[in-house]
């Protein structure tokens, strides 16, 4: 009886470790015509058609970096009428924290509709005192993918994304957590580096369905009424497309986006990014883009991370990217955690997902392409500033590593796609 029994939950082990390491997306990177793409100035369509998404006009965006997010976003959820829809990732114990449930709290019981969503094990550091006052409030809260003994195959399946709606009227996206390390100006290592954008126009409802997506999919409700899908306005001039994937997606949209994106530079492509371990294809595709004289710029963490494995399974692959002419930075004081992805000073992408495996292959992601000279520019100058602070690493110095340090960067690559 105890052998079989002991038999059975190993065969189930098993059958569950099968199911996280295969139920993956595809990443596909370069099966690419790179002159029958477009110039992203000119047409926009062909990469929010590849990545199933709708070019919008009309917008306005917001930029905001480090811990001037919270403010907007206080104010914004201060203002709301009939609906607060949030999705996060990390949700941390602390000041950020208690900000949030007071105000999310106060607006419950104020008669609007809250929404919350937080991923199961990204806000295991939440205060569970905190959680059970928004319930008690009136706040809808629902956590994604909570581990289940019965339900292995859904736990490596996270939610990813960084989302706030308001009213259906008032969108954002961001890198950022409900945590402390956001606050500050991305000065020392307690205070990270980050980007949100805030949008206004016809690409909120976009963001308010990806929304919707993980919402139902977890609470089993359906949202309808005011607040939810409103008939919105032109509030600028900008076009924009908003990207997504799911953890049920054949391919992935978030992978197919950076890629294309990528292919379709003709002058230059800056990338800011906390967690970079792709498959080696990646580098081949930077390499290429060099070759065909785009300026290839990448920005990832120094010594301050808080994932020292993915950045050094990362490592694994700075060579191969320097040797293709890739230009590559480490930024110092602190853990620079924005996700940008700018092309020939014209389009820029913003949101939740990483350039490693896990985000492309795994993880429920959203972001917000942007196509605006003025958004663009001001980007790239953060990016400039962030420069100031930031060591460029180059081939020979990079060759002269400890063996040592190649093997556990070695190491780290071979279950890459995990981290």
């Amino acid at each position: 009886m105890l052998a079989g029994a002991l038999t059975f939950l190993a065969g189930a082990l098993l059958a569950s470790a099968y199911f996280l390491l295969k139920n993956r997306r595809n990443t596909p990177y370069l099966q690419l015509d790179l002159d029958a793409l477009p110039a992203l100035g000119e047409d926009l369509r062909t990469l929010a058609g590849l990545t199933d998404g709708a070019v919008t006009s009309g917008n306005a965006c917001q930029i905001l970096q480090d811990g001037a997010l919270f403010p907007a976003m206080e104010a914004d959820i201060a203002a709301a009428r009939c609906a607060v829809h949030l999705e996060t990732f990390v949700w941390t114990a602390g000041e950020v924290e208690r900000r949030f449930v007071e105000l999310l709290s106060r607006k419950a019981r104020e008669g609007v509709k809250v929404r919350v969503l937080i991923d199961a094990l990204g806000s295991s550091g939440g205060d569970e005192e905190n959680l059970k006052r928004l319930v008690e409030s009136g706040v809808q809260l629902s956590s994604y993918c909570k581990p289940r003994w019965w339900n292995l195959r859904r736990f490596n399946h996270r939610t990813h994304r960084k989302l706030l709606i308001i009213d259906g009227v008032v969108g954002y996206t961001f890198g950022h957590g409900i945590a402390d390390q956001w606050l500050g100006h991305g000065e020392d290592e307690k205070h990270w580096r980050d980007t949100a954008v805030r949008v206004e126009g016809p690409a909120v409802q976009a963001l308010q369905s990806v929304f919707m997506e993980n919402w139902i999919e977890e609470s089993h409700c359906v949202p309808a009424g005011e607040g939810c899908f409103p008939a919105l306005e032109p509030k600028g001039d900008i076009d924009a497309h908003v990207v997504s994937s799911a953890s049920g997606d054949a391919v992935s949209s978030v992978a197919l986006l950076y890629t294309v994106a990528i292919a379709c530079a003709k002058r230059e492509v800056i990338i800011q990014n906390p967690y970079f371990a792709p498959d080696d294809g990646v580098c081949e595709l930077l390499a290429m883009m060099v070759k065909r004289g785009v300026a290839v710029h990448l920005m990832l963490p120094g010594a301050h991370t808080d994932s020292p494995f993915v950045r050094r399974a990362g490592c694994r692959l700075y060579e191969q990217l320097l040797e293709g002419g890739v230009r590559l930075y480490e930024f110092m004081p602190t853990l620079i955690h924005q996700k940008i992805v700018i092309v020939d000073e014209i389009w820029a992408h913003i949101g939740s997902t990483n350039f490693d495996s896990r985000s492309l292959s795994l993880n429920e992601e959203v972001g917000i392409g942007i196509r605006d000279v003025r958004i663009a520019r001001e980007l790239k100058a953060a990016f400039e500033s962030d420069l100031k602070r930031s060591k460029e690493l180059t081939l020979e110095a990079w060759r002269r590593r400890a063996w040592y340090s190649r093997v556990f960067d070695w190491v780290a690559y071979q279950v890459h796609d995990q981290l």
